[in-house]
């Protein structure tokens, strides 16, 4: 039904035509490619397809497994016909990967240029939105940088491996055949799975403190700004501005429980172990934990202490994490070996050999 007033709707009908004519003569930009409109279907393939297939073709060759290597140098070899020209695949992924990472780069650096106007300028505290737009812009080209940086090494490797193996320079190392221990090599399997599992711990507490880092710190910093005269307020009291700024602070603190419980979640014998550290200062995670804040201390003092750790608990939790992960690789390696000494981190060949001692 034709409207009563036709007026509006035709300029709007005029304002769309002169957008359409200005983007058909706008140039190619660079956020096409970094996760914006229709680029941003290109990404999800560099990252489950790309990268993974590299990954994968030069660990083949890192393997030492004959049929592996062979397999590997036989993908790396298809030829892919581009119209009248031919490359092999490892040639058209190394280009796709350094075109991809010359573009990103340029994007990233464009976006990062942004966003110090934008700091320096004098609408900073007022084009938050705009602030958080650019800023998004700007992590989705260092993720794309970053993942075709990644992309480029990983086929560079395979291609240069290839190579290697291609003029007999790389291939299955030549050993004589030694005997094989069962029992050392299930000893081994055992101890790697423990010091797997125990890692899980420490590898709670620092997925905590990433989590605080990324979701919790940021936000206390940009209250801590916009605290003002609030600093003596307590939030039953508390009116106006100030109110409003002890919700936020609330509101902070549900975060940071909501950060506890998802690394809790995330690591099975950590959430045990973390259990049992707050069961031992007499602390229960929860809203009327939260209460309790806000009823003895003011919103400021809340506030300081939202992203609060023990740094010597968390330097510990890392000191841990790091042994347990570095004896669980260096047990699989001795379990590979199947022999009680030898393989990364191994004892040597000076140690009691226990294999030579079985019935």
């Amino acid at each position: 039904r034709p409207s009563p007033n036709p007026a509006p709707q035709r300029a709007c009908l005029r304002e769309r035509a002169a957008y359409r004519r200005r983007s058909s003569r706008a140039p190619c930009r660079i956020d096409a490619l970094c996760g914006q409109g229709s680029g941003a279907m290109l990404w999800p393939i560099v990252a489950w397809a790309v990268l993974p297939t590299g990954a994968v073709l030069s660990l083949m060759f890192l393997s030492g497994q004959t049929l592996a290597m062979s397999c590997a140098s036989r993908v790396l070899h298809t030829p892919v016909r581009l119209g009248t020209l031919q490359l092999s695949l490892a040639t058209l992924m190394t280009g796709l990967c350094s075109g991809l990472s010359a573009l990103t780069y340029s994007s990233l650096r464009q976006h990062e240029a942004r966003t110090e106007e934008m700091r320096d300028g004098p609408s900073w505290s007022q084009g938050v939105h705009m602030r958080e737009q650019n800023q998004l812009k700007c992590f989705l080209a260092g993720r794309n940088y970053y993942m075709s940086l990644c992309g480029l090494i990983l086929w560079v490797t395979a291609w240069r491996l290839k190579a290697l193996h291609d003029s007999k320079q790389l291939g299955p190392p030549r050993v004589m055949a030694r005997p094989v221990s069962f029992i050392a090599r299930a000893f081994y399997i055992a101890l790697s799975g423990l010091a797997l599992a125990s890692a899980d711990v420490p590898m709670c507490r620092i997925n905590y403190n990433l989590q605080l880092a990324m979701f919790v710190t940021p936000q206390k910093t940009f209250l801590q700004r916009e605290m003002g005269q609030c600093e003596a307020v307590f939030r039953e009291s508390a009116g106006g501005r100030c109110k409003e700024w002890c919700d936020q602070v609330a509101n902070l603190s549900q975060e940071r429980l909501a950060t506890i419980l998802s690394a809790r979640r995330s690591h099975y014998l950590g959430r045990y172990a973390a259990q049992f550290f707050d069961d031992t200062r007499g602390v229960e995670q929860g809203d009327s934990r939260i209460e309790d804040l806000f009823q003895k201390k003011t919103c400021a003092q809340v506030l300081r202490s939202v992203d609060k750790s023990n740094v010597m608990v968390n330097w510990t939790c890392i000191a841990l994490a790091f042994v347990a992960i570095v004896g669980a690789f260096s047990f699989a390696s001795n379990a590979w070996y199947g022999r009680w000494y030898g393989g990364f981190g191994g004892a040597g060949p000076d140690w009691y050999d226990m294999a030579a001692h079985e019935d």
